[in-house]
């Protein structure tokens, strides 16, 4: 089994989060915060960065971690740490090289409504997210043990 480290990016724009739209016919269509595999010796934070910019064209920076989330499925088991990013400019484009190999067909701001009627991950965005994001000093939350679905 391999092991894995990953990132992931929750940005807020008018009461919205960015979302990117995982889509391959047949097989899956669901939206996702922006995120990725941490590369070589960059950072957490340097990859959540390069992981939007690859995913959706937007520039931000990084404001707090928020989860700790562990996940497997057959031959990987991986840990994402999940952090509030602020949006500093760019416009929303999934057609980077990285985005299309991974049928990332869609960026979005998504509101609370969107979120609730479309398959959407990480869970905690369907649960006590939008009020953990308000606390200004926040203990990263460790998320249980999930199998993923998709991939």
């Amino acid at each position: 089994m391999e092991h894995r480290i990953c990132v992931g990016a929750f940005v807020i724009k008018n009461e919205k989060i960015l979302m990117v739209n995982h889509k391959r016919e047949g097989r899956y269509d669901f939206w996702v915060s922006p995120g990725g595999g941490v590369k070589g010796m960059e950072s957490l934070e340097e990859a959540v960065i390069r992981e939007v910019k690859e995913e959706s064209g937007l520039n931000v920076s990084v404001k707090k971690l928020m989860y700790i989330e562990q996940m497997h499925f057959p031959k990987e088991r991986s840990v994402k740490f999940w952090y509030h990013c602020e949006l500093i400019n760019g416009t929303l484009d999934c057609t980077a090289e990285e985005a299309v190999i991974e049928y990332i067909v869609d960026a979005s701001f998504m509101d609370k409504h969107a979120l609730e009627s479309n398959e959407v991950y990480p869970p905690m965005l369907k649960e006590d997210f939008w009020e953990k994001v308000k606390e200004d000093s926040l203990r990263p939350e460790v998320i249980e043990l999930r199998e993923l679905k998709n991939y």
